[in-house]
């Protein structure tokens, strides 16, 4: 049984404390949330400059070269957090989540100056997996941390506000490179060489400047909490973590493979600008937020089980069908945004309901989550465009296929517990 004295303190003040007292301050809040940003920003500040960082490593005029480098590089990244994220929430479990919040964020900004200070093709590819190896611990450490420290409600809150963090992160980066050469430098980065990577240094300088905050601000949870998370070392219902570390990766592969799909789809068969298909990513982006803030008002997140889980995965693979037909880059962006909503309400209930299945373990079973969904994102981006090759349709199709079969899955076997047996254990 949960100690009287916790939901009586949480609900006079208003503050979310555990049994042993400790809550989390704006304080620390505000930092977590500035290095959810910081990760976010220096991974999507890198990946439009990719074509042009990379030309100071391979032979001039080598477009194939350069291609498949940008393929191999964020490959690289992605599978370097999905190698990671488990390991790191299983040391978060043992050491802390401060110890591997600084961590982890400190092998992320050396990857990110050995990004920038990278003299050869190897170094940027050894600096590149740095640096994703780093990024891997932040999310799930500090969604562990903000666990330890919330009780139901406002933990689905704080983890709304770190999703929003990189969201805000994931929209700013694309930005800051062409930013800094213009208005402030006064020309192109193509006119500049050094520029590409000065964004790198930015987010790395940025970071630096977090760490002692970090350090500072986090404080570990009471003895009742670090107990709790370190005594329980597996989840109790295994059928129920697998289920939902697969659902992670289902829905994650959808929206690699949609991403890609509707980044192709767009230039080649609707002649979209550049600028539309960044809006697409834009609005891919925002929906996803929007779902996870819906998720944190009550009534629906109390109501989210598993006919909830089968119907907005089925609905997802409906207008996952829909989008290789729509005939303008306004259908085509309207069902950018149904897609991005139904999918984005998988992953916060998948981890919601997994915390709330088993209280202990908070880090690992957070990394393996984290872990699963970056794996199934890296396919979708990798099969759907050879598949594209094959027929424009052949991966959004595919994606729903794997939605809809979730969607069994998820009606046969991710029961998660109700409000009212959470409130009993």
């Amino acid at each position: 049984m949960r100690n009287p004295s916790f939901r009586a303190g949480a609900a006079s003040r208003g503050d979310i404390r555990r049994a042993s007292g400790h809550g989390v301050s704006r304080m620390a809040l505000a930092v977590l949330l500035a290095a959810a940003f910081v990760q976010a920003l220096g991974y999507s500040a890198w990946m439009p400059l990719l074509p042009l960082y990379l030309r100071s490593y391979v032979a001039p005029g080598s477009t194939t070269e350069i291609a498949g480098n940008v393929g191999l590089l964020s490959g690289a990244y992605t599978l370097a957090l999905f190698a990671s994220a488990a390991w790191w929430g299983r040391l978060s479990d043992r050491h802390g989540r401060r110890l591997v919040l600084m961590g982890g964020f400190a092998v992320y900004l050396a990857g990110m100056f050995g990004s920038a200070l990278a003299a050869s093709l190897a170094q940027a590819y050894t600096a590149r997996i740095l640096s994703g190896v780093g990024a891997a611990a932040v999310i799930p450490a500090a969604q562990a941390h903000l666990a330890d420290v919330s009780d139901r409600p406002a933990r689905n809150r704080r983890f709304a506000l770190l999703a929003s963090a990189s969201f805000i992160g994931f929209v700013t980066g694309p930005l800051l490179g062409t930013w800094l050469a213009g208005p402030v430098m006064g020309m192109s980065t193509q006119a500049m060489p050094w520029m590409v990577k000065l964004p790198l240094a930015v987010v790395a300088v940025l970071g630096v400047m977090l760490l002692p905050l970090l350090a500072w601000s986090l404080r570990a949870p009471g003895p009742r909490a670090t107990e709790e998370a370190g005594t329980t070392s597996v989840v109790r219902d295994r059928r129920f973590a697998w289920t939902s570390m697969i659902l992670a990766g289902l829905a994650a592969y959808a929206v690699g493979s949609f991403e890609t799909g509707f980044n192709l789809l767009g230039p080649m068969r609707l002649g979209a600008a550049v600028g539309a298909v960044a809006l697409l990513f834009v609005a891919c982006s925002g929906f996803m937020l929007v779902a996870q803030g819906l998720l944190a008002w009550g009534p629906l997140r109390e109501r989210f089980e598993r006919r909830w889980m089968a119907a907005v995965l089925a609905v997802g693979a409906g207008f996952m069908l829909a989008a290789p037909r729509m005939p303008s880059m306004l259908s085509l962006g309207m069902t950018v945004a149904a897609v991005a909503l139904s999918i984005g309400l998988v992953a916060p209930s998948l981890a919601y309901a997994l915390l709330d299945h088993d209280p202990g373990a908070k880090g690992a079973k957070l990394g393996r989550l984290a872990a699963a969904g970056n794996l199934g994102q890296a396919l979708g981006a990798f099969v759907s465009g050879g598949l594209f090759t094959l027929r424009p349709e052949a991966p959004f199709v595919a994606a729903a296929i794997l939605l809809l079969g979730g969607s069994a899955g998820a009606w046969l076997y991710w029961r998660p517990r109700t409000p009212a047996r959470v409130e009993a254990s």
